[in-house]
């Protein structure tokens, strides 16, 4: 693990390669823990005007190490985040990284920071909860193909032959799928910060729909298996597991007194805390 030590030499403090400066009282420092994202997706984690890393990911990196006061953070933006992290170049990746046992071979799962929530926005008057219901009043949805909720429908129409979900493929843009919505023949099945990002953009067109929220067992067990976000530590330092650890027991500090759910309301517009039952370790 790339845990680097601090010190103040003199009365100038000397910077080592990805090491901040330290306190100014000459004693040895804290630990320096290096970690990269990739920068997105909004509002889990982006670039403020003057490049500076906001979002609720971000939020919650800063409240962890606040009660972690023995590291310091040292986090900055790579598209290659992800094999860094496998390399042992750095201690750990964030980006909104959910698990699969692919990458479970390479790095160690913190625990959940992030539960992704669903829901289906249809024209005012009407309410969807499932698939079922869907399918049920014969609604249509668009598609792209490696969606995780297409897939997720496709996989659906698989196990329903008879009561099917229509797809339709499309490349079409937000703006001009919203009469389809409105009309009453398609509905949107999506992820809510996206769904939410649409109707901030779009308020008029989404003024005409109404949003179902979708039950997180239902999502869990239809949409996703896979519905939780987690910091990524490779595997190849010798001390990722005893640090992913620690830092995962901070994390649990942070659902258990409120501080998750406060600050995803603040940063994403709605509670994205995962479930009581989603602290466990993955691997």
């Amino acid at each position: 693990m790339k845990l680097r030590k601090m010190f103040l030499v003199g009365v100038g403090a000397i910077a080592l390669v990805g090491v901040a400066s330290c306190s100014s009282k000459g004693e040895e420092g804290v630990t320096v823990i290096l970690a990269e994202t990739r920068g997105a997706p909004a509002p889990f984690i982006y670039q403020d005007e003057k490049g500076d890393l906001q979002g609720y990911d971000i939020a919650v990196l800063n409240e962890v190490f606040k009660r972690l006061p023995k590291y310091k953070l040292d986090l900055k933006v790579s598209a290659s985040a992800l094999t860094d992290a496998q390399s042992g170049a750095i201690d750990f990746t964030v980006n909104n990284w959910s698990y699969n046992a692919d990458r479970a071979e390479s790095y160690y799962f913190s625990y959940p920071y992030t539960r992704a929530k669903y829901g289906i926005y249809s024209k005012t008057g009407t309410t969807y909860k499932t698939f079922e219901e869907v399918a049920e009043a014969g609604k249509k949805v668009f598609g792209s193909a490696g969606n995780n909720v297409t897939n997720a429908i496709e996989n659906y129409n698989k196990a329903n032959p008879t009561k099917q979900i229509t797809i339709e493929y499309t490349e079409l843009d937000t703006s001009a799928k919203i009469p389809y919505y409105a009309s009453g023949e398609y509905v949107e099945i999506g992820d809510l910060p996206v769904l939410y990002s649409f109707a901030k953009a779009y308020p008029d067109g989404y003024s005409q729909l109404t949003l179902t929220n979708i039950d997180d067992t239902y999502v869990s067990a239809n949409i996703t298996s896979s519905a939780t976000s987690h910091l990524l530590f490779g595997k190849v330092n010798k001390n990722s597991d005893s640090l992913r650890k620690e830092i995962s027991e901070v994390i649990k500090q942070l659902h258990d007194d409120g501080t998750l759910k406060k600050l995803s309301e603040e940063l994403v517009g709605f509670d994205v805390s995962p479930l009581d039952s989603d602290y466990v370790y993955l691997n």
